[in-house]
């Protein structure tokens, strides 16, 4: 078979993978403006639709020619022989639409190759940069998974991982959050990791933090809620630190419709479940002097501890302690020392 041919045939698959990167039933952003709309009639609509198949096959031809100068030919290779990634970036999404990605290769097969390297501690066998579900998939049918290999050291692999995640735009916010954290907690560096994600260092900490925040089990508990951004996260984050929320989130976890209900719905029952908590913390102290005087005003919580002085009951007495605040801290670290 000539190049041309060749192309033609790869072109034509390129163009009908659908199925199996993206969700079953979702159609990708480049790939809605060959669908028909109930406004586009006649001869105008079909060289519209025309022109913009051209544009795509021009694109889809574009990345062909770029894989083959990389040199990125695909293969076969049988599932059983594929290990995960180290590192998780996703979680288990809902029963139904792993059985409609079954359903959907079985009908028109693997369109899109996913990436493997050749796995670095087992001789012979192969492990994932991207394609977890397209290779579960084809494990179920008892069929071989078209890859391309590379090879790849660990900061390349989560690189590829994420980036092609980013591409198709599918990670919730809390799936990025966590595969970030994960990424830090493997000493991976802050370069590495903002590279596999495409984020700066501003957003890569709100990542983080929002991780670190919130208990894995109860992340996990809930799942990837896609419909759930930065914000929301970050307020329940808030809510858990609050009194009584241990224990209404071992209430609501446990409860059967929780367990039963979509990754969407968990999150909303619990952020719910902990709306009309109030913060942690105990009632603050008055600190008098020897006349009586309210002078200070103590608040602890589990984190901190803020001392509020009355300006008109002391005046000057703030100055007094912020100019002695070295000469105290060192007479505290003494005493750690003497006991």
């Amino acid at each position: 078979m000539g190049r041309k041919n060749l192309l033609v045939d790869l072109i034509g698959r390129e163009l009908t993978a659908v199925n199996s990167s993206l969700p079953d039933g979702q159609i990708p952003p480049e790939k809605k403006s060959l669908q028909p709309t109930l406004g586009t009639r006649g001869a105008v609509g079909a060289m519209s639709r025309s022109l913009e198949q051209i544009s795509a096959e021009r694109e889809a031809a574009k990345a062909l020619e770029a894989r083959f100068a990389a040199g990125q030919h695909v293969v076969e290779i049988d599932t059983a022989l594929i290990d995960a990634s180290f590192v998780s970036d996703r979680m288990m999404g809902a029963n139904q639409d792993h059985a409609s990605l079954v359903e959907s290769i079985r009908q028109h097969g693997q369109q899109v190759p996913v990436l493997l390297r050749p796995h670095p501690d087992r001789h012979g066998r192969y492990q994932v940069a991207y394609g977890h579900r397209r290779i579960r998939a084809l494990s179920e049918l008892a069929r071989p998974v078209r890859a391309v290999i590379r090879e790849l050291n660990d900061d390349e692999l989560v690189v590829a991982q994420g980036q092609e995640n980013n591409e198709r735009e599918d990670l919730s916010f809390i799936e990025r959050a966590t595969f970030a954290a994960t990424l830090e907690d493997r000493s991976f560096g802050r370069e590495t990791i903002m590279a596999a994600l495409s984020v700066d260092k501003t957003e890569l900490s709100r990542l983080i933090s929002v991780s670190r925040a919130i208990p894995r089990h109860v992340v996990e508990a809930i799942g990837p809620a896609s419909k759930a951004g930065r914000r929301r996260w970050m307020e329940l984050a808030e809510r858990l630190n609050t009194r009584g929320a241990e224990e209404a989130i071992t209430q609501v976890l446990s409860d059967s419709k929780f367990l039963s209900s979509s990754s969407d719905e968990r999150f909303a029952k619990l952020f719910a479940a902990l709306a009309s908590r109030r913060p942690k913390g105990t009632r603050p102290t008055i600190w008098s002097d020897h006349s009586g005087k309210k002078v200070a005003r103590i608040e602890r919580s589990e984190e901190r501890l803020t001392l509020s002085l009355d300006e008109k009951a002391a005046p000057a007495f703030g100055d007094f302690i912020v100019e002695r605040l070295p000469e105290l801290y060192r007479a505290f670290r003494e005493s750690l020392h003497e006991e």
